[in-house]
């Protein structure tokens, strides 16, 4: 077992962690009056075969709800041009809120709402749940996905990897 980190130590781990880089992403679960949405940078692909990514949502968080409920979040995939939207989601939203007003969305394969002004999206099924740490990670199985547009992926890398 090793000890705790000093203060000293702690600030080169997040700044160390802070390095690595993650897309920008909007979560999306639920559907009709249920559906909403998050902004997301923790989102990795998994596996190959069958194909599958990761979303880790902060404990305590709202969406945990839509998206244990629903079975089902879909991932869209932002780029540069995204500022809009990215602004829209980053605000978070209580379960009565509506998250989609002025949004164009339509609904996946799996019936969670996905984003046609996003570069691509990813519709899953959620296989798997697991906690870690202060995040629970939903393991969803890929069984729809387009490339939207053209253009290049919002990426992100953050000063401290204790924080968003």
């Amino acid at each position: 077992m090793t000890d705790t980190p000093q203060p000293t130590e702690q600030a080169s781990i997040g700044a160390a962690l802070g390095r690595i880089s993650s897309g920008i992403f909007i979560l999306t679960t639920g559907a009709g009056p249920k559906a909403t949405g998050m902004l997301a940078s923790f989102i990795k692909q998994v596996s190959f075969h069958p194909p599958m990514v990761m979303a880790a949502v902060r404990q305590g968080r709202p969406i945990l709800t839509r998206l244990r409920e629903s079975g089902a979040f879909a991932v869209n995939i932002c780029h540069k041009q995204n500022g809009k939207l990215v602004a829209h989601f980053a605000k978070g939203f209580a379960l009565d809120e509506p998250a989609f007003e002025g949004i164009p969305h339509e609904p996946a394969v799996t019936g969670v709402p996905v984003l046609p002004e996003a570069l691509a999206y990813l519709d899953c099924v959620v296989r798997q749940e697991v906690t870690a740490g202060d995040h629970i990670l939903f393991l969803g199985e890929v069984v729809a996905g387009s490339l939207t547009s053209e253009g290049e992926p919002m990426i992100r890398i953050r000063k401290n990897g204790f924080d968003y």
